[in-house]
């Protein structure tokens, strides 16, 4: 399948998103043809979770990023496969040819394909985050193969008077960083718009304490597969020392191979009419 006929299709899928949108009761005409790629070689459809000390597997991925980004089917869409065939050019070519003509919603699905599939590197994935900063809202870097600069949200930040007027783009909402290096400076400059984060497997601790000030809205934050979480000591040091109260809108946690002790589930929930979900 050539690069057009994958582009016509996303197109085509692009308009019956459009349709779904509007409500519209217009149709795709049945003539289009049946005919669908066959999967990539190096998909599989019966991938188990491995142990949280495995390889980072698709598998590994997929679990660990289910408590932000929502499950994928268990076989692609034809959009997914598209998308990933396009993905496989080269960075050039994908950057300047392809990634032009993607929709914020297909930049995003397409950036959470690879994340589990198949990682994208700097090139391919930024220029999928152009100019908004992010891909419908999300932001998902997964490393080696990709890395975070420590000055990101600085240069892409958006003007607070900005927020409030119908400028097109929404602000930067989920935040996903697996294996990844977050410097302080970084974590300090994140936008306070987040409510959706994954900090998972980093390979540094980070002032968790500094968080709340930072991003004040989370809904959802997944701490999980953090080796400097893992010994009881180290993370409740780590844990005990983050205001929780000030995160007022909190609803999950993910703390998957942390240790978790009594008392922070206690001062978790102290003052607030819902407990937050504690998942380990």
């Amino acid at each position: 399948m050539s690069v057009n006929d994958l582009l016509h299709t996303l197109r085509g899928e692009q308009f019956r998103h459009a349709q779904n949108l509007r409500r519209s009761r217009t149709h795709v005409s049945s003539s289009l043809p049946r005919t669908l790629p066959a999967l990539p070689i190096d998909f599989d459809t019966d991938e188990r979770i491995p142990s949280t000390t495995a390889a980072q597997t698709p598998a590994w991925r997929s679990h660990a990023l289910s408590l932000v980004i929502p499950a994928l089917p268990g076989v692609p869409t034809l959009t997914n496969l598209c998308l990933r065939v396009l993905a496989s050019l080269p960075a050039h070519e994908f950057t300047h040819d392809i990634v032009p003509w993607l929709p914020p919603h297909l930049r995003r699905d397409l950036v959470r394909h690879t994340a589990i599939h198949a990682p994208l590197g700097d090139a391919k994935l930024w220029a999928l985050y152009e100019p908004d900063g992010h891909a419908d809202t999300e932001l998902i870097v997964v490393s080696p193969q990709a890395t975070l600069s420590n000055d990101y949200f600085i240069r892409s930040a958006t003007p607070r008077s900005d927020w409030d007027t119908d400028s097109g783009a929404e602000p930067l909402g989920t935040l996903v960083l697996v294996s990844t290096y977050l410097a302080t400076s970084t974590l300090l400059s994140l936008p306070p718009t987040i409510t959706r984060m994954a900090l998972v497997n980093l390979p540094a601790a980070i002032p968790l304490h500094r968080l709340p000030n930072t991003c004040p809205l989370l809904v959802v934050l997944d701490l999980s597969y953090n080796s400097w979480l893992s010994v009881v000591e180290e993370s409740e040091k780590a844990l005990e020392w983050v205001e929780w109260k000030r995160w007022s809108k909190l609803s999950i946690l993910g703390l998957r191979g942390c240790a978790v002790s009594s008392t922070l589930i206690g001062k978790l929930n102290t003052g607030r009419w819902d407990d937050v979900e504690v998942v380990q």
